[in-house]
């Protein structure tokens, strides 16, 4: 015979019943906030871009003003709904591992090249820099998944940071991990704001008349990832200051590699001689 529940058990799982009703209602008016704002807005501007191209008075530098404006909103346009999908294989099981072996000093020239041009052409007083502790260090991962991971922290970077500094790269954690970080010198996160900036949907500020735009994906996409990668994300930020990202994934090599593994010891026994040394304390990032 079936037990029944008892009066306390169905009281907790009406309790459990009611949370999670109230979480999925908030998450639906932040994807609401959100979407309504992130689609509306690059549609507005390639509608707009589109009626004014029909004028045929234009000079050439106004038509090639307005193309402009139609190439960037369609692209934002896209790369939302890119996020979207993104999210939605990751919560419906179907995103996979395709790992290779990957240099990091490539990846890293890549990147530095792309916010570099982006932060000229934002015209932001900001100096990009990036650090790889070894220099010519291969090992296998995801090659697309992490630089999507590194791209979406150095989109944050870019676009909350108005001038400063924004370092990017790689360090030894042990020898059996890899740490890699994103640090900028922007307004900083409150430990509270903390709690909510890796949630779907959610931005610091949610209101239509936010400072920034976003559709709140880029963080909660970055956790999800690291974690198939192997690893874990982490914040460290102090307002007024700033905010490191740092994440670590999984060591992996040809067992073969000896040079590499000789390079590995080395340097994993110059960091525990100057972990200790105050001159050279401020190298430990985020470890």
């Amino acid at each position: 015979m079936e037990k029944r529940p008892t009066y306390k058990e169905l009281e907790r799982q009406l309790k459990d019943a009611l949370h999670r009703a109230q979480e999925a209602e908030e998450l639906k008016n932040a994807f609401l906030a959100n979407m309504s704002h992130e689609i509306r807005t690059p549609m507005n501007a390639i509608i707009g871009a589109s009626e004014l191209l029909r004028d045929q008075n234009l000079t050439v530098a106004e038509r090639n003003e307005f193309a402009n404006i139609l190439s960037t909103s369609s692209r934002e346009l896209l790369e939302l709904f890119n996020r979207i999908i993104e999210l939605s294989e990751m919560e419906s099981g179907q995103c996979k591992l395709n790992e290779a072996e990957l240099d990091l000093q490539i990846l890293f020239l890549k990147l530095y090249s792309k916010y570099e041009v982006r932060i000229k052409e934002e015209k932001k007083n900001i100096t990009l820099s990036y650090t790889q502790q070894i220099p010519d260090i291969s090992f296998f991962t995801d090659s697309d998944k992490l630089n999507k991971v590194l791209s979406h922290l150095l989109d944050n970077a870019v676009k909350y940071t108005t001038n400063g500094n924004i370092e990017f790269g790689c360090n030894l954690q042990d020898h059996n991990n890899l740490l890699f970080y994103v640090k900028d010198t922007g307004p900083g996160i409150s430990i509270k704001e903390q709690e909510n900036i890796f949630q779907k949907f959610r931005q610091i500020d949610n209101s239509y008349t936010r400072e920034y735009s976003g559709a709140g994906l880029g963080l909660s996409l970055s956790k999800e990832t690291v974690k198939i990668l192997g690893g874990r994300l982490y914040i460290d930020s102090i307002p007024g200051e700033g905010s490191i990202f740092y994440f670590t994934l999984p060591l992996k090599y040809s067992e073969t590699n000896n040079t590499l593994k000789e390079k590995i010891e080395n340097t994993l026994k110059r960091s525990f001689i100057n972990k200790y040394s105050l001159e050279n304390l401020s190298k430990n990032i985020a470890i």
